[in-house]
């Protein structure tokens, strides 16, 4: 008989996981559970415990241990990634078990805190929130890595007040999941022709399976998606799912933001809109540049990026000659 993913996560109260001892579990998603570790100094951390079926891939298994601390790796580039979530050490267990402790994050996610807000957020906490992702994007992209699964979940806000963007590195290992894996739960597809990420964010070359054609701007594309869904209340592609929303990802142009939140400023719109134009060549030409139209919002002056496609004065995909 089959145990479960809760079930086995269960037994492993009370365990030792590397130097940490389990003292409760908190979430289980679809790769990996989640449990608070206490160490014999009293450090709490949580642990990220790689899926067996899954770590039974040695592939899988060494990519996991060596994607997952991307975060730290970025981190200490500079104070622009002061948003990625500190991983304090990663191994495999004489089981086999993979697994990743990372800093304990205090607060919650941009997801749970536009549920408790009603289904959108404002104008100027979107802003806040895309400046402090594009930071990170900024340094990661310099570095050639690309997130691709940038949503609500994924983006934490702790209780002092700092924005963090988690699960770095896990496109990756995801990508050594042999063929004939499935779907991996919540939508993340795994091998039908390389889409990861998922759907109701997703990029159209992702959607595609292009995996050569990803790139910086496909995460700009999964960070207009959220401002989208922050700002509108609902998903580019409404309320598809499934097959149904796949091939939406794939063939459909996400709708103009302000033909459904006709509230948020024209100029918003626009900075979204950019982000959101499904030939990648049309977005904004890099995470630079669309945090500097996010930063011009901030400080209350129009985004040049933007205005100067709409006069003419460039071409989209165009970088501008000065910021």
């Amino acid at each position: 008989m089959m145990v479960s993913d809760e079930e086995l996560a269960a037994q492993r109260i009370g365990t030792r996981i590397g130097t940490w001892t389990v003292e409760r579990v908190l979430g289980i998603g679809g790769m990996a559970s989640v449990f608070l570790g206490r160490r014999a100094d009293g450090y709490v951390a949580a642990i990220k415990l790689l899926h067996p079926h899954l770590a039974a891939m040695d592939e899988v298994r060494k990519r996991f241990v060596r994607e997952g601390p991307i975060g730290s790796a970025l981190a200490a580039v500079g104070p622009l990634c002061e948003g990625l979530p500190q991983v304090l050490e990663s191994g495999v267990l004489e089981d086999g078990t993979a697994y990743m402790a990372m800093e304990v994050l205090e607060g919650e996610t941009i997801f749970d805190r536009m549920c408790r807000k009603g289904g959108r957020l404002s104008v100027e906490e979107v802003l806040r929130i895309a400046h402090k992702v594009l930071d990170v994007l900024v340094v990661a992209h310099a570095y050639g890595i690309v997130h691709r699964d940038l949503k609500p979940e994924n983006l934490h806000l702790g209780k002092d007040g700092r924005i963090k963007v988690l699960d770095f590195g896990i496109a990756r290992v995801l990508e050594a999941l042999p063929e004939g894996t499935g779907e991996l739960p919540e939508k993340t597809a795994t091998k039908t022709g390389m889409a990861l990420g998922s759907c109701e964010y997703m990029a159209p070359e992702q959607a595609m399976g292009k995996v050569q054609e990803v790139d910086g701007r496909t995460d700009l594309f999964g960070l207009g998606a959220t401002m989208f869904r922050l700002l509108a209340g609902r998903y580019i592609h409404g309320d598809l799912t499934d097959a149904p929303l796949l091939i939406a990802a794939a063939t459909d142009q996400a709708p103009a933001l302000a033909t459904v939140a006709p509230d948020v400023p024209p100029l918003m719109c626009a900075v979204v809109d950019r982000a959101l134009a499904f030939d990648k060549s049309q977005r904004y030409p890099d995470a630079a540049t669309m945090r500097f139209d996010v930063y011009a919002m901030r400080s209350g002056r129009e985004p040049p990026y933007v205005v100067a496609i709409a006069q003419g004065r460039i071409q989209p995909g165009d970088r501008l000659a000065t910021r």
